[in-house]
């Protein structure tokens, strides 16, 4: 029987997942401490440690390094809540500290323990004494300040450098600090499927990709390998990408010194064990998502796309877990919208935006267009998460950040990006990427970054006009005058559709990533002309990544039909050559775990690979958010052959559940949020159910509404 239930459904959605892990043996990252950083310095402490981390682990990674960096020094301020000695614990080296604006003799600081924290107690002579405290980062530890329950002291705001004061977003952790280890792990273990390898090995799969190191017992030194692939995990190791240096345990064992992104591993040793335990980094998801339908590839595209998600999403979401293990503004957008339906994660999409959103120099990750990017993330987040306090934080800075991108606008609105020095090595003119295997003609001005140009400002106008910032007028105003130049300038009247680059008078090629762009950007609020469909129709965009974008377009274009065929397409032949993850790169040739001219360079497991779990429930069930955290959502079914549909969508006010079949619709609305459904608004808590004809589809007429309340 189809699941009828959020708990029936996520069942049925975990039974058809690749996870070799129950959620509840995932056990969180330590607790029951309140850890303060300065204002963005915890995200880029996280990102700090994952560049570290992915150099350190990866033999090739092209990561610009112009991200931004830790403070040297931090300020935190606090008042008293009672005459008391405020007992703390900082990370860094304590600058100065004072209370009322006078000079506190801290005396000899504890020796620093394993996280390189230090005890100081502070003396509170009266209640509402003003405390101040100035760090310094010193041998690679963050300024940061842990705080135990019962700490006398309240209203906590920080700055960096001379900056603003700004309130402090209290982070949980235990004795170390959070942003070094922002997740859970859990145990796994890779059983021996093949012996005998060289007589002195055994092969060992722990059944989907993982990424965690795995613990060898006691005894002589191993040779160790492994891959997402058999075949990268028997091949000669110079092939690899990831390193596989050993460390001894206490007990004599063996583990490897970085965390390995795999599912087959090799261990070379004179008495390989049967069994291999792995100890796997794993986010804690609260409320996860959920799709099912009576099409159990559908089904298991949308739980395979979950799990991708999941396993990149280490404390800011990374682009694979193999390599890089990086944050990037591109992949970060996509999967914002595969979080939003499968995580509810919004958390680690407001961290990976302050983190990116901060470059020392230049543009994001060094490509131009992963600014822009950057900006629409900002738009998707509020949309699918809400949390407009976020927005309004940071709103000043998206302000700043737009007007130095408009410095490379000219007067009729196009972006003209100058190249950065030191980008990102294979972006293109200006450095401009867009996608793998899109070259860009020198000279000329692409109508796709100009169309992603228009998303990016129309994101900037929604966004701030919503938290009441004054720069809300100034890229409306940029955005009409570059939209003008597009009709004029890039309008194809002949074909219907959008040209490649500006003035051109025709186009031969369909010109698919200027025009489902153009869609996503907005510049069809109406229907969508023949021609443009046609051209986002026509054969593929690409990697996964931008697969994604143009099938979502499509589904704007009302073709949710031939999205589901690509789905199946592109997905389902991921799902069928392994490893149970989707891949950076979906093409299936002669050499499908190649890339970048290395025979193990594909990622099998890449976050930008996971829009099926955005995709397949707004094409089946036409379910989506009409306003920011989903306060007001869409339902229209579209079952097309499938015999019944089923979804959770984890939204910030609580779950949204969607039953379908040939018959009736059954929507369950939490508080908070308002159904729209053909003209009607029904606000939650409430159960909505309506029949349908049996001869029309689902997505038809309202036949038999009605509303009660949960």
């Amino acid at each position: 029987m189809p699941p009828r239930t959020a708990d029936g459904v996520r069942r049925w959605v975990r039974d058809r997942s690749p996870q070799p892990f129950a959620d509840d043996a995932v056990v969180p990252p330590p607790g029951g401490t309140t850890w303060l950083y300065g204002p963005g310095q915890y995200e880029l402490a996280q990102l700090a440690r994952l560049v570290e981390e992915g150099f350190a682990a990866n033999r090739h990674v092209h990561y610009p390094r112009n991200h931004g960096q830790v403070a040297e020094r931090v300020a935190f301020t606090a008042r008293a809540t009672d005459a008391a000695t405020a007992r703390l614990r900082v990370t860094g080296t304590l600058v100065a500290a004072t209370v009322d604006g006078q000079p506190v003799d801290i005396g000899g600081l504890e020796p620093s323990d394993a996280a390189g924290s230090h005890a100081i107690e502070l003396p509170l002579r009266r209640a509402d004494a003003e405390l101040e405290l100035e760090l310094a980062a010193s041998d690679r530890h963050v300024p940061a300040i842990a705080i135990d329950p019962g700490v006398p002291l309240r209203g906590w705001r920080a700055r960096v450098a001379d900056g603003a004061w700004e309130d402090v977003r209290p982070r949980p952790g235990g004795d170390a600090p959070p942003h070094l280890a922002p997740v859970g792990t859990v145990e796994v273990v890779a059983r021996g499927i093949r012996d005998g390898l060289d007589d002195t090995g055994a092969l060992y799969d722990v059944g989907a990709p993982v990424l965690g190191r795995p613990v060898l017992p006691p005894g002589p030194r191993p040779g160790v390998s492994s891959g997402e692939s058999i075949a990268e995990a028997l091949a000669d190791p110079a092939t690899h990408e990831t390193r596989h240096d050993l460390v001894e345990l206490p007990d004599g064992g063996w583990t490897t010194r970085h965390p390995l992104g795999f599912r087959y591993l090799v261990v070379r040793s004179d008495a390989p064990p049967e069994s291999v335990a792995v100890r796997a980094s794993v986010h804690v998801v609260e409320r996860p998502g959920a799709f099912a339908c009576s099409d159990e590839e559908l089904t298991r595209i949308w739980a395979a796309a979950q799990y991708t998600l999941r396993l990149c999403m280490q404390g800011l979401m990374i682009d694979g877990i193999k390599r890089d293990r990086m944050p990037w503004a591109g992949d970060q957008a996509l999967s914002t919208l595969a979080n939003a339906f499968a995580l509810g994660e919004g958390g680690v999409v407001a961290d990976g935006l302050v983190a990116l959103g901060r470059p020392e120099h230049g543009y994001v990750n060094g490509i131009a267009d992963y600014s822009l990017w950057q900006v629409v993330n900002a738009d998707l987040r509020l949309r699918c998460f809400g949390d407009e306090a976020f927005a309004l934080a940071e709103a000043d800075r998206l302000d700043r950040f737009v007007a130095d991108l408009a410095e490379h606008a000219g007067h009729d609105g196009v972006f003209r990006p100058a190249a950065q020095r030191g980008g990102f090595v294979d972006s293109g003119p200006g450095s401009v990427f867009l996608d793998w295997g899109l070259a860009l003609e020198h000279g000329r001005d692409p109508v796709a970054l100009q169309m992603l140009w228009y998303w990016a400002l129309r994101s900037a106008e929604r966004v701030l006009e919503r938290t009441g910032h004054p720069g809300a007028a100034r890229w409306s105003e940029l955005a009409d005058t570059l939209e003008a130049t597009l009709r004029e300038r890039a309008w194809l009247a002949r074909n219907g559709r959008w040209a490649d680059y500006l003035d051109a008078r025709e186009s031969r090629r369909p010109a698919r990533y200027a025009n489902f762009l153009a869609v996503l950007a907005g510049m069809h609020d109406g229907d969508v002309p023949d021609g443009v469909t046609d051209a986002i129709r026509v054969g593929v965009a690409g990697t996964p990544f931008m697969t994604a974008f143009r099938l979502r377009a499509l589904l704007a274009a009302g073709d949710a039909p031939a999205v589901l065929e690509q789905v199946r397409a592109t997905w389902g032949a991921m799902l069928d050559r392994g490893p149970g993850t989707f891949w950076e790169e979906a093409t299936l040739d002669d050499e499908p775990l190649a890339m970048y001219g290395r025979p193990f360079g594909r990622s099998l497991c890449h976050a930008w690979a996971s829009g099926p779990a955005a995709i397949l429930p707004e094409a089946v069930l036409g379910l989506r958010p009409l306003d920011d955290g989903w306060s007001r959502f869409a339902v229209q079914p579209d079952l097309g052959d499938l015999a019944w549909a089923s979804a959770v969508v984890p939204a910030p006010s609580g779950d949204i559940v969607v039953i379908a079949d040939a018959s009736t619709v059954t929507v369950q609305v939490p508080a908070g949020t308002v159904l729209v459904r053909e003209g009607h608004a029904v606000p939650g808590p409430a159960t909505v159910e309506w029949a349908q004809p049996p001869s029309a589809d689902v997505g038809g007429g309202a036949a038999d509404a009605a509303a009660s309340g949960a």
